[in-house]
């Protein structure tokens, strides 16, 4: 369990008079009693009582991290929860996930007050943390919109359904009728680049006495940076920087509706909308000079492409709830989302250019649109058994649940020849339903006993049915001293995304001599150059997992929880290894078969492995102050994440008989992506003091050791050692205004370094698994007015 403070924990080093300590407990005490609407459906659970971990983050937690997304704040919060930053790595460096626990990205449940969000229409194609991953784009949410923040931390399919099998991120949206703020910002990196300009406010009006709206808005125009060594290829570009690699820079505007209005206590309407709109330029890989996808007669040297994806995404709901005279509380909602990837770049077609003796400097690419609209409806009440003590709390409802994927091909130039596109043939739509029921208990037995039950089964028309259920419990030993823990089973359905996705792309891939770059074919599993490779239809992943903590309060101004968890996978959806096809035998049989593959490789989704992850998180605050009103908070948060894969299914008869020297699974995934690339520890320690108008924020981050495997074998294989960074800022309130100043990555810690087989002739610097972000030092000033 942690608290809605700045950071989850603690520091006692500092001495001071206990009668100091009081009023800073008292405070504390009302943070803890905030009531949580995530993992339980009980009106009256806090955080405090709580029956599984939990993370409560305010806006202003937020906010003094110094970061411009949702998921590098929370990052930076939540020790089990990291954010990847990739490079390169087709729509990742757009669109970014988090991951928790250690899982996949798409292994996180993303809720918008408690309602389910869609997730994106890009796949996560590259060699990095989260490859295959269909994520929710957390980052679609303004900042500025937020009230608060809970992250549980245990899986919750049997109350929510598909995903939660890492935990949930429940995103609480603002709704006051009244009041609001104007932020804007200014930031940018030690090395001159990655400006960073951003505008955010929201603001609160009433409806009369009965209802309200909130809306908020943010902006940001942010430039790209660029990390990227010195080429060491022999001929025109050598010891010249040519690839660009780094943030991406991206236009983005996102909005925010919320509004209600009660008629009676037994019927409010409501209303919310979001809406995000980024345009990015981010770098591709390099055309060397004689390579089959440039064209010499245009760029001597080779050159260098630059994707401009539009990323459009899209969320609206309404609904009515209400309480009724006998106590039953229902609410009943309908919502709809959409996310949008139009793939468009400036770059050539040299095969286009050889056959015409012309081409287009800016291309068309395939556009990939996901939808989902869920009705729900829940209900709920207090029930007073005569045989038990306490009440119960009853709660159950019903879902349906319906998602559409499309693909549409690019333009004709973009789809011609062996270096284009994915071509007519792969566009399509496909559409799936869902109806679902659960049913969710909670209790004291005691008044030291807590307990919750949760079952939901859910019926899917592309594989059928599943049921989940977990069973929670708390015990409070002492006032001070109590035992948590669950046991539960889930699931996550594979995504339209997953089963329908199609690329044919320049990647870089190790295909077992290190990495080189080759177009690549990503083809759904019902693909006929799939199918013939051995591809199988996906089921879904499934899930056991358990937890086991202890919630402790030594003193009033110190809270401290410990939870160990255990998560087994069965049937984990992962891509395959990249399968070589340019060999004589595989093309050959790929033609007899009617597929022209003129791609060097192709891979699809599988079921082909288990996977097996344990850990610990410790959470922790101890808060002081001091008789002349100044007050510190001290924080601290330590995850340990162990994952392993523990079986791996055989290679398709096909692949043997073809003599594919692969597994279906690559070394790199099976050691790595999926095991021990994850840092295994992460800490964070954090101190806030205040005084008088001036308030001071420090935060440390230390990574732990991670270890990247190569497809070549262990003489490729690299251990990246521990890393730390440090982050300031300092805050002055005058009146209504607030000033900040502040940088993010003091002491300009970068990501070690790799091995130069690795660096792909000298051009990558670091690692695309680094937790660190390859950047360096961020300044930041911004400026805040508020009013009531």
């Amino acid at each position: 369990m942690s608290r809605s403070v700045r950071r989850p924990l603690l520091f006692p080093t500092l001495a001071v008079t206990l009668a100091a300590w009081q009023p800073v407990a008292a405070q504390e005490a009302k943070q803890l009693d905030t009531v949580i609407v995530t993992g339980t459906r009980n009106t009256e659970r806090t955080v405090s009582s709580s029956l599984q971990p939990i993370d409560v983050i305010t806006p202003q937690q937020l906010q003094q991290t110094g970061a411009t997304q949702l998921s590098a704040a929370l990052a930076r919060l939540v020790p089990s929860l990291n954010f990847p930053q990739p490079t390169t790595i087709s729509g990742a460096e757009v669109v970014r996930p988090v991951t928790l626990r250690g899982l996949s990205p798409d292994q996180v449940l993303v809720l918008v007050d408690g309602k389910r969000q869609h997730a994106g229409a890009f796949l996560n194609l590259g060699g990095a943390i989260g490859r295959g991953s269909n994520p929710v784009d957390l980052n679609a949410i303004p900042m500025s919109a937020i009230e608060r923040v809970e992250v549980l931390r245990d899986g919750q399919s049997a109350r929510y359904g598909s995903d939660a099998i890492g935990g949930v991120v429940n995103v609480i949206l603002k709704k006051a009728g009244q009041g609001g703020e104007v932020t804007a910002r200014f930031g940018g990196y030690d090395a001159g680049d990655g400006l960073q300009r951003q505008l955010a406010a929201d603001a609160g009006f009433r409806l009369g006495d009965k209802g309200s709206v909130h809306v908020a808005i943010d902006t940001q125009d942010n430039d790209g940076t660029n990390r990227a060594g010195v080429d060491q290829t022999r001929g025109p570009t050598f010891g010249k920087r040519v690839y660009r690699l780094g943030d991406p820079a991206v236009r983005s505007t996102k909005l925010s509706l919320v509004g209600q209005y009660a008629f009676s206590k037994a019927a409010e309407v409501y209303v919310e909308a979001l809406y995000r709109r980024d345009r990015a330029e981010t770098a591709s890989l390099y055309r060397q000079a004689g390579a089959s996808n440039n064209a010499r007669a245009i760029y001597p040297e080779g050159y260098l492409p630059v994707s401009v994806p539009i990323v459009n995404d899209t969320s609206l709901t309404a609904g009515v709830r209400g309480t009724l005279d006998d106590g039953w509380h229902y609410d009943l909602s309908a919502s709809h989302g959409s996310n949008e990837y139009d793939q468009r770049a400036h770059d050539i077609n040299a095969d286009y250019y050889r056959a015409f003796g012309t081409t287009p400097f800016f291309i068309q690419g395939p556009d990939y649109k996901a939808t989902q609209q869920v009705v729900n409806l829940d209900i709920g009440r207090e029930v007073s058994p005569g045989w038990l003590p306490n009440p119960v709390s009853v709660s159950f409802g019903v879902e349906y649940l319906r998602q559409a994927y499309a693909v549409r091909p690019g333009d004709a130039v973009s789809q011609y020849g062996p270096n284009g596109g994915i071509t007519a043939d792969l566009r399509g739509r496909w559409q799936r339903h869902d109806t679902s029921a659960y049913l969710d208990l909670e209790t004291n037995l005691t008044d030291r006993f807590a307990v919750s039950l949760a079952a939901r089964h859910e019926n899917y028309s592309d594989f059928g049915g599943t049921t989940s259920g977990s069973l929670a419990g708390r015990f409070d030993v002492t006032p001070r001293v109590a035992i948590r823990g669950s046991v539960g089973t889930g699931f996550r359905a594979p995504t339209l995304v997953q089963q329908h996705y199609a690329d044919i792309s320049s990647q870089l891939q190790d295909l077992g001599q290190g990495q080189v770059i080759v177009q690549s074919g990503t083809f759904p599993v019902d693909a006929r150059a799939a199918s013939l490779l051995g591809a199988e239809a996906l089921k879904p992943e499934t899930s056991r997992s358990a937890t086991l903590g202890f919630v402790l309060n030594p003193l009033d101004a110190w809270h401290v929880s410990v939870d160990a968890y255990w998560i087994k996978i069965h049937n984990r959806i992962n891509l395959s290894s990249n399968i070589p096809v340019n060999t004589p035998t595989v093309n050959a049989y790929l033609a007899a078969n009617g597929v022209d593959a003129t791609y060097q490789s192709i891979r699809y989704f599988t079921n082909a492995v288990n996977t097996r992850t344990r850990g610990l998180d410790l959470v922790s605050q101890y808060a002081f102050a001091f008789a002349n009103g100044d007050r510190l908070n001290t924080t601290l948060g330590w995850a340990y994440n162990d994952n392993r894969v523990s079986r791996v299914k055989a290679n398709p008869p096909i692949l043997d008989a073809l003599g594919v020297a692969v597994q279906r699974v690559e070394r790199r995934e099976r050691l790595g992506i999926l095991a021990d690339t994850n840092p295994r520890t992460k800490l964070d320690l954090g101190l806030d003091y205040l005084h008088g108008r001036w308030a001071g924020h420090a935060n440390v981050q230390r990574y732990g050791r991670y270890k990247v495997y190569s497809n070549s074998g262990p003489a490729l294989d690299q251990t990246f050692s521990h890393r730390w960074a440090l982050d300031l800022s300092a805050d002055y309130t005058l009146d209504r205004w607030t000033f900040t100043a502040g940088a993010n990555n003091v002491f300009d810690a970068k990501p070690g370094r790799v091995k130069y087989a690795n660096s792909t002739n000298g051009n990558f610097l670091y690692s695309l698994f680094s937790p660190l972000s390859w950047n360096g030092r961020y300044y930041y000033a911004s400026a805040t007015y508020r009013w009531d």
